[in-house]
């Protein structure tokens, strides 16, 4: 259960920041001009100034709305996002940025849901119609209902959400976020709470306020890097030898992931992490320091880069704050008890990282390159081709384009260590060539789904009786559906069939199967077998075996065309028809 919630906690993350990564560039354009332009900042200028409240109000909604929507169902999605988050803009006096984050998703899948409706009923030469009018219609749908219902809801809700955050600070308990975020770190869900909670309500701060300490309370690299610096002195090993350079990367770079291994030798270090994160918001809260915008990965060079005018070193000085106690206190845990190998705990966090993976809930594969056109394009489209379980995104990308909610990245290793730091929540598998490598026949029988028997012996019924076709149609049906083969709908479909035309085809033998379009109903390929010595009438002539059919992927003339190959037989036919012995069936048939 502990492994499912996080598994639903990591998925949840992940469209939030996937929502919010994307547009984080145009946080820190805002943030910038903020710091910059207003009254306030390093260059006052009051006509520049000017840009802060359309791109608060306006810019950055639209453009969640937008990703939003569009990691839904693409370029429509994106627009039904939009369009529909201008309502939730108007129909309220503060940023909806929650509203986009509401508005967005929900939009596109409507426009989704449309298109899937729609998709095999427009008329030839009528597409661009009713993709134009769709958008149109259902776009200003959402639109006012977002204006009339969910803007004021998305209101409250945020105004309900600050109060909590005032309720914080006021009462100064800020320092007992650490408890909750500093786990959640090491957990992957570092992204769920700073880009679909922190976020969002720092900027309505900073709107009210200039700044807000909300965009340091994650971003902070001060409490991992203390933890490095105690291993620089008491580790041992390999762990030792690679903090230094583990260390450089999370204050320079702001990979924040890259220390979590180091934790997970010594779990009793996430005590020092978050000792050192609360000694910091302890710091921020009684000093009232904090950023104009969010900092974007959490390093130094960004931290610095959103400090409001005149108080950059004073922020710096709570990542000090925050790596000081943090080191401090690992000092004395790094040694004893309970450590393991550095190894290991890095295969602990690709468990953790992967375990979408390993859940089978793989969504997206991406085939990354240098420019991202020639080997990854043809790498992709050939892989696309090989997996056969459906729901899975095969495309191919740059290594600086690769999307944020990538689930297994494909690249060769000497793009390794930057796609690790662009990407570090995906699973990165290394090949030589794009074509053809072990690496992507392992992964193919990762994702390839088990393959289900054609028959198997509970599929076979010998010596039954049924009063009417329909009746031996529904025994056939029910087995399939006992079986796992197809949804009960499909039943309905063979009897359908029935009557558009008998499926009995000679010799003794009935083959009942759905229409031309209840395919969608079939989950696995499969026949049902039940032999009726008494027969059965079927408009006129008597069936002796009714052979339930269910073939996915055009399967279904394949299972006709062995049937009758191997039955054509009259010795093997008439054995069939009065044997007692389920299993010379089962021998005989299940190979087909």
């Amino acid at each position: 259960m502990e492994n499912s919630l996080h598994r639903h906690l990591q998925s949840f993350g992940s469209k939030l920041s996937a929502m919010i990564m994307p547009n984080i560039g145009a946080f820190i354009a805002w943030g910038l001009i903020t710091a910059i332009f207003i009254p306030a900042g390093w260059l006052p200028n009051e006509e520049l100034a000017k840009l802060v409240a359309p791109m608060l109000r306006y810019l950055l909604p639209l453009l969640i709305a937008y990703t939003a929507g569009s990691n839904v169902t693409g370029i429509r999605g994106g627009i039904m996002g939009t369009i529909a988050t201008i309502g939730v803009i108007e129909g309220s006096d503060v940023p909806m940025f929650l509203g986009a984050m509401v508005m967005g998703p929900l939009a596109g899948l409507v426009i989704k849901q449309f298109d899937a409706f729609t998709r095999n009923r427009v008329k030839p030469g009528f597409e661009m119609l009713i993709n134009n009018f769709s958008i149109g219609i259902l776009g200003m749908a959402c639109a006012i209902i977002g204006f009339l219902i969910i803007g004021p809801v998305m209101l409250g809700l945020t105004s309900l959400l600050n109060s909590g955050v005032e309720f914080v600070l006021n009462k100064g308990v800020l320092p007992l976020v650490a408890i909750f975020i500093e786990p959640a770190k090491v957990l992957f869900l570092n992204n769920a709470i700073n880009h679909g909670i922190l976020t969002p309500l720092g900027i309505e701060q900073a709107r009210e306020l200039g700044s807000s300490v909300l965009f340091l309370l994650e971003a902070n690299p001060g409490p991992g890097l203390g933890i490095l610096l105690a291993y620089m002195l008491r580790g041992e090993a390999i762990a030792k030898k690679t903090a230094p350079a583990s260390g450089i990367i999370l204050l320079f770079g702001g990979i924040h992931e890259i220390y979590f291994p180091y934790v997970l030798m010594r779990p009793v270090l996430i005590v020092a992490a978050i000792a050192g994160s609360a000694s910091a918001m302890a710091y921020y809260q009684l000093t009232g320091f904090g950023l104009v915008s969010a900092a974007s990965p959490g390093s130094i060079i960004t931290i610095a880069a959103m400090s409001p005018r005149g108080m950059t070193l004073q922020v710096i000085l709570g990542i000090v704050i925050a790596a000081a106690v943090s080191f401090l206190v690992a000092f004395f845990l790094v040694k004893g008890k309970g450590v393991q190998s550095l190894e290991k705990a890095q295969d602990e966090i690709k468990k953790l990282k992967n375990q979408r993976t390993q859940q089978g809930s793989i969504q997206k594969i991406v085939f990354a390159c240098q420019a991202g056109m020639g080997s990854s394009a043809m790498g992709a489209t050939n892989f696309r081709g090989r997996i056969k379980q459906k729901g899975i995104t095969v495309i191919n990308s740059s290594i600086e384009n690769i999307p944020p909610d990538a689930d297994i990245v494909v690249c060769q290793s000497i793009f390794f260590d930057r796609v690790s730091r662009k990407n570090p929540k995906a699973e990165i598998i290394i090949i030589k060539q794009f074509l053809d490598d072990p690496a992507l026949d392992e992964l193919e029988r990762r994702l390839t789904p088990p393959s289900k028997e054609i028959l198997t012996p509970a599929m076979i019924l010998l010596g039954a009786s049924a009063g009417t076709r329909e009746e031996a149609i529904g025994q056939a049906g029910k087995l399939l559906v006992e079986g796992g083969y197809v949804e009960e709908v499909y039943v309905e479909k063979m009897q359908e069939r029935e009557k558009i035309i008998s499926t009995y085809i000679g010799l003794g033998i009935a083959v009942p199967h759905g229409t031309s379009g209840s395919h969608e109903h079939i989950m696995h390929s499969g026949i049902s077998i039940i032999q009726y010595p008494g027969g059965v009438d079927f408009d006129g002539e008597k069936a002796y075996l009714v052979i339930g059919i269910a073939g996915t992927d055009g399967k279904h003339m394949d299972i006709l065309t062995s049937l009758s190959t191997i039955l054509s037989d009259e010795e093997i036919l008439e054995e069939v028809k009065k044997t007692e012995d389920k299993m010379y069936i089962y021998n005989l048939l299940s190979k087909i």
